[in-house]
């Protein structure tokens, strides 16, 4: 029993060496600031594009259905579910081929 009881106090004492090594690393050491300049080579940048026209915006692809209670749903266009190959939802999956 004696011998236990030295391995806790040397195990005890070993990690307050520890402890007290980060305490003082945490304390003593200031990493200090610099200037950081990250070189992007030209081939990188992309030209600014033009801006989106919002008024001139593509149809959705796909439109989630709406409620029949919905009163704005008669203006707006039906979703197409006369493919076979489409669930009830109108949406269809496509295999590219692609693994």
């Amino acid at each position: 029993m004696p011998t236990l009881i030295r391995l806790f106090i040397v195990l005890v004492v070993l990690a307050g060496l520890v402890f007290a090594g980060m305490i003082a690393l945490t304390i003593m050491v200031d990493p200090g600031e610099k200037d950081i300049t990250i070189k992007i080579p030209a081939r990188e940048l992309v030209p600014p594009s033009a801006p989106i026209d919002l008024d001139n915006l593509p149809a959705p692809v796909n439109v989630a259905p709406k409620d029949e209670s919905s009163a704005v749903s008669s203006s707006l266009p039906s979703i197409d579910i006369s493919d076979s190959e489409a669930d009830e939802s109108g949406v269809k999956t496509v295999d590219t081929g692609a693994e």
